[in-house]
């Protein structure tokens, strides 16, 4: 199953299991690694807006920002960690998908 159809399954109302949570987990990492070194690979397009208001980030946020989000909901990182959500921000600014 790839993140799409569990990100869709989530915005449907559905839970995320644990082993779903261990499978995002990896993938967003590896999203991570990959828009480090392509702009065509990786899920930094927009996500559709149900998608958005399911994470609660804003309509025509990445596909990666939603992810991150609904981890960070799913599985919340203990207290001082840095969230995934700040995780993947840093990252789009850091690869200047983002502007400063």
């Amino acid at each position: 199953m790839n993140y799409q159809i569990l990100l869709e399954s989530y915005a449907a109302g559905e839970c995320i299991n644990k082993d779903e949570i261990s499978l995002l987990e990896l993938e967003l990492d590896s999203q991570l690694e990959s828009i480090k070194f392509s702009r065509t690979q990786g899920c930094t397009e927009k996500a559709p807006k149900h998608i958005c208001e399911a994470a609660q980030v804003c309509e025509g946020s990445s596909w990666l920002t939603c992810f991150a989000s609904i981890l960070d909901k799913a599985n919340p990182l203990s207290l001082g960690n840095k969230s995934r959500g700040a995780k993947v921000i840093d990252a789009l600014l850091d690869n200047n998908y983002l502007m400063n």
